[in-house]
């Protein structure tokens, strides 16, 4: 397959050609004669039940563990049999420990492999800072300290960070979300899909978890044991058509919730809501609210952002400041976020909405039921054509 470029970015094809590994004393393999082509430039997860040997898939990839048979292609290139070490120097790897060398600075362990590879301090100091930047760490802050002294969201971003060192083409991740609590974890997942879609690189992603798949995947491998791919397909695919009951059963109840995931906030047209700003005059703020069909008004401060919910009584407070009053705007989103995440935030809202910020975190719009609501009848609709499609082909000539 030709390189995949944006930019100055490259990504690379993978293909996996009869990949098998046994282990000695087992009578069973680990992985058996796995076939699979890797687009350049998607997001490829492997899911399955515990021990269908994901993760050993995974590692033969770059080589950990070297297979029993079969062969790699990055690019088109016959990697099986190349040096092993180099071949890791051209593959990123992140992992649920992450693995930072506890001795090292976070820019000595961002620039570990650059300084392998021979690059120059001046080129890996500015690496560093640029990687710093693009996980949204402050390099002057953070380049310094010492992977003790970071939180475990923070960890894991200089664990992807490191894996981007020297710029490779390819990316491999065993469950680099699995070990951090819930809120994090989501944030993490938006982070790293905000990042894709600016470095665009090809990544193999392990998972236990099929809504994490279906959240960041452009393709789902769900594995059987010994790594027999039972469907390997777009993630709206799998939903609508699971290839047998193995798949249905690993998909699990609440396929249309899970459907939630497919779409992006920046693909739905946001609500918009009554808004204004903290130093507006209250009697300007109340008629705002008065003209609205809304229950309550969205205050945002000198920069958009939003910071508190404040309904009529909460106007009539003069004694208290307006960024004392009515509730915090905490329930929000990133245009990359899904659907799902969205509902979820709605869930914590005491307003039944969840606020739409950029990156700066400035006002967008909302996402409200309605938003929800529309892209469920458009999602059943488009379903409903696309089982209209395939019942009116006429079957293949045998």
């Amino acid at each position: 397959m030709p390189e995949h470029e944006q930019g100055t970015v490259t990504a690379a094809s993978i293909r996996l050609e009869s990949l098998t590994k046994r282990y000695p004393g087992q009578a069973e393999p680990a992985v058996d004669n796995i076939t699979m082509d890797i687009p350049a430039g998607e997001i490829v997860v492997l899911v399955g039940p515990s021990g269908c040997g994901k993760t050993t898939s995974l590692k033969m990839i770059n080589r950990i563990i070297e297979p029993t048979s079969g062969r790699i292609f990055i690019n088109g290139e016959d990697v099986t049999h190349v040096n092993a070490d180099q071949l890791r120097r051209r593959i990123g790897y992140v992992i649920q420990q992450i693995g930072l060398f506890p001795h090292m600075t976070i820019a000595e362990n961002i620039g570990m492999v650059p300084g392998l590879l021979g690059w120059s301090r001046a080129r890996i100091s500015e690496r560093v800072d640029e990687l710093l930047d693009l996980v949204g760490m402050e390099p002057s802050a953070y380049r310094a300290r010492y992977p003790k002294e970071l939180s475990g969201g923070q960890s894991q971003r200089v664990g992807v960070a490191r894996a981007m060192s020297a710029d490779p083409p390819v990316l491999l991740m065993d469950e680099p979300f699995g070990a951090i609590d819930p809120i994090t974890r989501e944030r993490l997942q938006n982070e790293f899909l905000r990042l894709q879609s600016n470095i665009r690189k090809t990544i193999v992603f392990v998972t236990h978890d099929i809504d994490e798949a279906i959240k960041l995947g452009d393709r789902i491998a769900i594995l059987r044991k010994g790594s027999k791919i039972a469907q390997y397909d777009t993630p709206e695919a799998i939903l609508t058509a699971p290839a047998d009951d193995f798949v249905a059963d690993f998909i699990g109840s609440g396929a249309s919730l899970k459907r939630l995931s497919l779409s992006r906030v920046r693909d739905v047209e946001l609500n918009q809501w009554a808004v204004g700003r903290l130093d507006d005059d209250r009697a300007h703020l109340r008629q705002a609210l008065t003209d609205s069909d809304h229950g309550s008004l969205l205050l945002l401060d000198e920069n958009q952002r939003p910071v508190r919910w404040v309904t009529g009584h909460d106007l009539t407070r003069s004694g208290e400041s307006l960024d004392r009053v009515g509730l915090p705007a905490a329930a929000t989103v990133e245009p990359h976020a899904t659907l799902h995440d969205a509902l979820n935030e709605m869930v914590t809202s005491r307003v039944g909405c969840a606020i739409v910020v950029d990156d700066q975190r400035r006002y967008q719009g909302i996402v409200d039921m309605r938003t929800v609501m529309r892209a469920i009848d458009e999602m059943r609709e488009s379903s409903q054509a696309r089982d209209r499609d395939t019942a009116g082909q006429p079957a293949e000539a045998g």
